[in-house]
């Protein structure tokens, strides 16, 4: 193997790697949302305690914007090594804080303060991982580009997956009390350990060909040029991102709480069922986007998400007839979703120039993932609240869906290789 295609895979490894290792540690609060929600906000009504602690899950999406614009300013201006490993770190000690922290009853008011500080932290840092590691492999392999993509986030969903695992193996090991007095911090330092590790192999990362090509005449705010320039991709980013930011966290994030809290399904069937749902959401996103290397990416992303957006409603009522239906309910909508959100990041990669193409990810999606990942669990809770009905996360997923498949026949691709 020459030295080009090692660097490559390198490139795929610890990118891919580092996103699933850190996507871990914002997740895992979303798996034991309940528990912090008890130990952090002492309520007396469960759904005021699940509003309060999705509101400080909601407070590290709305950060990820601010996050994305520091990282990648410096990421098309200096490179996107740098900025991949600083974010990484600050994971990593954001997640240890998190599972040492008292709770309410010993810290008061302070405690929520201070847990939604650490969640803040979470959120910047995230906000410059993934595009980074999208602008990083994707310059690195641009002819495989869509598989890249696709690999680095069936290992972000694995970091999901392992957040989910993790929350089955401390439910099934302890009793309920020993979960809500400790166990939920188990999962928190398990995360700060896997993220000082993903830190360390990152000093082996080089750097992109295609940064290092342009870096003598990177612009010094790359922000600019992007809102000036590049408009119309921006906002057709805006709504191809608006899928995976309504399909992660309606159908894995939320859905633990969802399924338990409004239609009182026991937790270890919801446990194993979003569970598999994870992992065949995750797995199929290469093939996603090996397809879109062979034959573009539009086609296959226009029909995905149209069929995403017209199973939605269905499927969420099948899963809502009784708990047999629940697991071939979530096989069913995780691997249409997978197709529908596999091809969607390599998207967003190919509609910006090399010279803004962090800051144009970095913006699109987390813009994205801040409102409509940040607020849909809120809004679907106030929504099943306001009208008694437990389908508004259908209603939220099938709309953002068919935004992304209309947004997807107005993108106009970039070659992989640009001349």
């Amino acid at each position: 193997m020459d030295g080009n295609a090692r660097a490559r895979n390198r490139a795929l490894f610890l990118g891919s790697l580092g996103g699933g290792l850190e996507f871990y540690d914002f997740v895992i609060y979303a798996t034991f949302a309940a528990q912090i929600g008890q130990v952090f906000f002492p309520a007396e009504d469960a759904a005021a305690r699940m509003l309060a602690a999705f509101a400080v899950f909601a407070a590290g999406y709305l950060v990820r914007p601010i996050g994305g614009v520091l990282f990648s300013h410096f990421g098309d201006r200096h490179g996107r090594k740098m900025m991949l490993r600083i974010s990484i770190a600050g994971m990593a000690g954001s997640t240890f804080l998190i599972a040492l922290m008292p709770g309410y009853a010993e810290w008061g008011v302070f405690a929520a303060v201070a847990l939604v500080v650490l969640r803040m932290v979470q959120g910047l840092c995230l906000g410059g991982e993934i595009p980074g590691a999208m602008t990083l492999i994707t310059e690195t392999m641009p002819k495989r580009r869509g598989f890249a993509c696709g690999v680095l986030f069936m290992i972000i969903n694995v970091g999901m997956l392992a957040a989910q695992a993790v929350q089955w193996a401390i439910q099934q090991s302890l009793s309920d009390a020993a979960v809500l007095s400790y166990g939920w911090r188990i999962g928190f330092f398990i995360g700060g350990v896997i993220a000082i590790v993903g830190f360390v192999l990152r000093a082996r990362l080089s750097e992109s060909p295609a940064f290092a090509e342009m870096e003598d005449s990177a612009h010094k705010v790359p922000l600019v040029p992007l809102l000036k320039e590049h408009g119309g991709q921006v906002v057709t980013g805006l709504f191809i991102t608006g899928l995976g930011a309504a399909a992660v966290p309606l159908l894995y994030l939320y859905m633990n709480s969802y399924l338990t809290e409004f239609l009182h399904y026991e937790a270890d069937p919801v446990a194993s069922a979003v569970l598999v749902g994870t992992i065949l959401f995750s797995l199929p996103m290469p093939l996603a986007g090996l397809i879109s290397d062979y034959i573009g990416i539009k086609v296959p992303a226009f029909i995905a998400a149209l069929a995403l957006g017209i199973a939605a409603i269905p499927l969420y009522i099948w899963m809502g007839s009784g708990i047999a239906a629940l697991m071939p309910a979530m096989i069913v909508i995780s691997l249409i979703g997978a197709f529908a959100w596999g091809v969607g990041p390599v998207m967003l990669t190919a509609i910006f120039p090399t010279d803004v193409r962090y800051t144009g990810v970095a913006f699109v999606y987390n813009i994205g993932f801040a409102i409509v990942g940040g607020l849909t669990p809120l809004a679907a809770t106030w929504l099943i609240q306001t009208t008694g009905s437990t389908l508004p996360p259908a209603w939220l997923l099938a709309v953002f869906s068919l935004l992304a498949a209309g947004a997807v026949l107005t993108a106009k691709i970039r070659p992989a290789v640009e001349g």
